[in-house]
């Protein structure tokens, strides 16, 4: 009895598409017991994967509603992960692309909401003047609905922001006209801002920075005079 025989249909399946790579200066038998590293894609395409440019829909540049640039940070949505028994809170990313604001002004904003609730972050936002203010608590709340409607999310106030940023995306050189015929640059830029939510409670301390507390900090500064050696010459 031969051995293809033997093989289960899907094993068949599997062999049969390794024969059919075609591996320049190679022998039969090594095209079919290996799969080079490299080219790895090109190689999907041949056995006709569902994405030729990743392995996944995890893997894949997504585009979210109401946006026009092809992003992977939406794609995290997809990812499955083993179930190894840790505790893996859930997660939601979503992403707002192409906004008018500067990426240097967005960073205030972004370093303030990390860390927090998302009803304290949507409460503390009210009270910012500025574009980017808005902008992150319009993000915010398109964020709270995705996790809620399509990831089963059971209580929208059981979130808080894990990561909040902003990159730079397409910047727009013009120019401005100034006396005597001359002229200025400008540039209108541009940014894609990220937002990824965390199912339960936010950590007590976001930033590992040491906490204002004067007990201790004089305590140490004593302490640390009293261990001083004064070496007698």
């Amino acid at each position: 009895m031969s051995v293809l025989k033997l093989l289960r249909p899907e094993s068949k399946l599997l062999l049969d598409g390794f024969k059919c790579l075609s591996i320049g200066g190679a022998s039969k038998s090594f095209a079919i017991n290996h799969i080079p590293v490299n080219n790895f894609h090109a190689i999907n395409n041949v056995l006709r994967a569902e994405h030729p440019t990743g392995f996944g829909d995890w893997d894949k540049k997504l585009v979210v509603p109401g946006g026009s640039k092809e992003l992977r940070w939406p794609s995290y949505n997809e990812r499955i992960h083993p179930p190894t028994g840790e505790y893996r809170p859930a997660y939601i990313c979503h992403v707002r692309d192409n906004i008018k604001y500067s990426p240097k002004k967005m960073w205030y904003v972004s370093q303030f909401m990390q860390g927090l609730s998302v009803d304290e972050a949507l409460k503390q936002l009210q009270f910012i003047k500025g574009k980017g203010a808005i902008i992150a608590k319009e993000v915010l709340e398109e964020a709270v609905e995705l996790a809620v409607k399509e990831h089963c999310v059971e209580y929208r106030s059981n979130l808080w922001i894990a990561e909040a940023f902003a990159r730079k995306a397409q910047v727009i050189k013009g120019l401005r006209r100034h006396a005597r015929g001359r002229f200025g640059h400008v540039e209108y830029k541009y940014i894609h801002f990220f937002l990824k939510l965390e199912e339960g409670a936010p950590p007590k301390h976001f930033y590992d920075t040491e906490r204002f507390d004067p007990d201790t900090m004089l305590g140490r500064w004593i302490q640390e005079h009293r261990e001083k050696q004064i070496v007698r010459m």
